[in-house]
């Protein structure tokens, strides 16, 4: 789906139109609920979640944004719904060991109840230039791989491996010896 069809699609929502809601469906059900369960893990909640994910989609239409990219549009409600979930279930942690030589952040993020003390994992995020955080929201959070990014956020994929970095080297500074909670 194109960025046009997914606007026409998102105009017809505007409009109550439910054929807009289902070609949306139709063509990323199955990614939006891949990607939710990628993130919590139980597939009842991942359906849940995606529902969800498709009922906000209708009811909060007028909130999109044309030209924002609906990939990463779609990717950033889904990320902002896991962490929600994971967060109230007290199952969302993130930690950043000081003697890591190569900090790989999907092997790092857990989801247990092992959290002791320290910033919020949306906190550091937020210290994060925004470009950064969303892709490492992108990326660690949904599991997008930087090619998908790039597309989603249509700039270079050495833009997006750049900022990642940088992003990593800055979380690395911002909870050096400390855990994300």
């Amino acid at each position: 789906m194109t960025d046009k069809e997914f606007d026409q699609s998102m105009e017809q929502i505007m409009r109550g139109e439910k054929e807009g809601l289902r070609r949306i469906y139709e063509e990323y059900g199955t990614f939006i609920y891949k990607t939710l369960l990628s993130a919590v893990k139980i597939p009842q909640d991942a359906e849940d979640l995606t529902s969800d994910l498709f009922l906000r989609l209708w009811q909060k239409a007028e909130q999109y944004r044309r030209g924002a990219g609906h990939k990463a549009y779609l990717a950033r409600i889904a990320h902002n719904m896991a962490v929600d979930h994971l967060r109230a279930r007290g199952k969302l942690t993130f930690t950043l060991d000081d003697d890591e030589e190569n900090f790989d952040p999907p092997d790092t993020v857990r989801t247990d109840n092992a959290a002791e003390s320290g910033i919020s994992f949306d906190e550091a995020i937020s210290s994060l230039p925004e470009a950064e955080g969303e892709i490492v929201n992108l990326h660690i959070g949904l599991e997008l791989t930087f090619k998908e990014i790039a597309e989603a956020l249509k700039i270079p994929l050495g833009t997006v491996t750049w900022r990642y970095r940088s992003a990593i080297e800055k979380l690395r500074k911002t909870v050096k010896g400390g855990t994300l909670v």
